[in-house]
């Protein structure tokens, strides 16, 4: 398999600013000629529309016998006559009537236009008049005459010191237009990257976060990102949990069965009468097929999956409760504990007899296991199930869960979170303590009686 090689955040911020330096440095030599080439073409835009003001008045000048040539404010000249312009000029005459325009002297380029002829003039080394000229004709007595109005461009254009300032100027304000932009690029490309960087820094690290976290100026999706990346490390570590969970779940409901499949199987070895064996093999059968329905009550609970079939409601039967009881009552008489059982309704649940089996065994044992003596009173009513002992109280019962003693109750209250049950331990008013189970309004539609 070929490995590929990916490119970093960084890598990528450093070739994102690489390209906007060469876009940013192309835009720039953009303006600088545009702005330039903006700036001439209004020069010479002014100074063609200063001749073609100045047009009437020399054609009513010319009219009224002035004298020739005439001098039009401080820069301009008009001649009705192509003899009476200037030599140094040029041939004007080859320009078309109604021409108006910046114009080079003799330049084999002037039929170009108005500012190619003076660029490809320079070029060729050659040292030429540079002027605006408007060419027109009036009537005047019957007759027409031409008319030329000239303007010498060094009189009226910017001269070379002064372009040389504007030039140095658009330059100076494109570079801090690209100096501003480039920061901004890199504060805005350093703000984006630098969530994932912080992500990437808390996963690589040795001993990972309680939670992963970004900037708070990250925007919205970086913060969706660690929220989903917390929400699948919790997932993940209530998977771990839950595997090691069953473990302890399966140890501590398995020890009992095991223990009387294990004693069944010695004793038949020591009776052979056919009621003696019956027995015991029915001692074993029954262990076995309490352990298989434990075992997917269990996995149930731990995959948080449901089963196959969908629950369907039932009435709790007491001969169920009695069962237990009676698996119970070796461990009963051992501790000299006598249990009780007032069953008064049978109630609605959705409960599997396997879970019903882990649910009040892990009760009566652990009150069992809290009381030296006395009675434990086992009431089942409509709604809820409560297992009264008289043993050493509810501290001593809340201190044994939170030293891991308590297993039974942990298991309670997951099974009572899977099938939406509430779970409390209350003090009794004399001694012991009650657990209590309280079935939601789902579970019992219809009380049923006791049969």
């Amino acid at each position: 398999m070929i490995n590929k090689r990916y490119s970093s955040v960084t890598s990528l911020s450093r070739k994102l600013m690489l390209y906007f330096s060469a876009i940013a440095i192309l835009v720039g030599l953009l303006l600088y000629v545009t702005s330039l080439g903006v700036m001439q073409w209004i020069e010479d835009q002014v100074s063609q529309n200063e001749l073609q003001q100045s047009q009437v008045y020399a054609i009513s000048e010319f009219k009224g016998e002035a004298n020739r040539p005439l001098s039009i404010g401080l820069h301009t000249m008009a001649y009705y006559s192509l003899d009476t312009v200037p030599v140094q000029y040029g041939d004007v005459s080859r320009y078309p009537i109604d021409y108006i325009g910046e114009v080079v002297s003799d330049s084999p380029y002037s039929a170009l236009g108005d500012v190619l002829p003076k660029l490809l003039s320079n070029l060729d080394g050659q040292q030429f008049e540079e002027f605006f000229l408007l060419k027109s004709e009036f009537e005047y007595q019957g007759l027409r005459y031409p008319l030329y109005l000239i303007t010498p461009s060094e009189t009226i254009e910017l001269s070379d010191n002064e372009w040389l300032v504007i030039k140095l100027a658009v330059f100076i304000i494109i570079l801090l237009l690209f100096i501003a932009f480039g920061f901004a690029m890199h504060k805005l490309s350093k703000r984006l990257i630098e969530p994932v960087v912080q992500l990437n820094r808390q996963l690589k690290s040795a001993s990972l976060p309680q939670a992963f976290t970004v900037p708070e100026t990250s925007a919205a999706e970086f913060n969706q990102l660690a929220q989903s990346l917390n929400f699948y490390r919790q997932q993940t570590d209530a998977m771990i949990k839950q595997e090691q969970s069953f473990a302890r779940y399966a140890s501590h409901e398995l020890r009992t069965p095991l223990t009387v499949i294990m004693g069944a199987a010695k004793l038949l070895e020591q009776d052979v009468s056919e009621a003696f064996q019956a027995k015991q093999r029915d001692r074993i059968l029954r262990s076995a097929i309490g352990m298989q329905q434990t075992v997917d009550a269990l996995l149930q609970l731990v995959k948080q999956e449901k089963g196959t079939e969908p629950d369907v409601p039932r009435p709790l039967q007491q001969q169920e409760v009695d069962s237990i009881l009676e698996s119970l009552q070796p461990l009963a008489k051992s501790k000299s504990v006598k249990l009780t059982l007032q069953f008064e309704l049978a109630p609605i649940i959705l409960l599997k007899p396997a879970v019903v089996k882990i649910l009040l065994t892990n009760l009566i044992s652990n009150a069992i296991h809290a009381s030296d003596t006395g009675e434990i009173i086992i009431v089942i009513t409509k709604g809820k199930i409560s297992v009264k002992d008289q043993g050493r109280g509810l501290d001593k019962a809340v201190k044994e869960v939170s030293d891991g003693h308590g297993l039974g109750l942990l298991i309670v209250d997951a099974l009572c979170q899977r099938y939406q049950l509430i779970f409390s331990l209350t003090a009794n008013t004399s001694s012991g303590c009650s657990a209590n189970l309280v079935l939601p309004l789902l579970y019992f539609p219809s009380a049923q009686s006791a049969k």
